[in-house]
């Protein structure tokens, strides 16, 4: 029960996220591919640095601000 409201909630936050990105988007925007890491994993943190350090480090090479 409790991971359905989680994924509902990140649904509905999700919308809220790209409706704003619409409105005002900015100049960089980074997401890591998490994708397969749950919101309660908080022993895959080391992990998810990693993937998000790769994402930005990629990012900030093609972005010409």
């Amino acid at each position: 029960m409790f991971e359905v409201l989680l994924a509902s909630v990140n649904v509905m936050e999700m919308h809220i996220t790209e409706s704003r990105l619409r409105i005002e988007p900015p100049d960089l925007l980074i997401r890591p591919p998490l994708g397969d890491i749950r919101f309660l994993e908080f022993g895959r943190a080391e992990e998810s640095i990693e993937i998000g350090y790769d994402a930005a480090m990629q990012a900030l090479r093609g972005w010409n601000p």
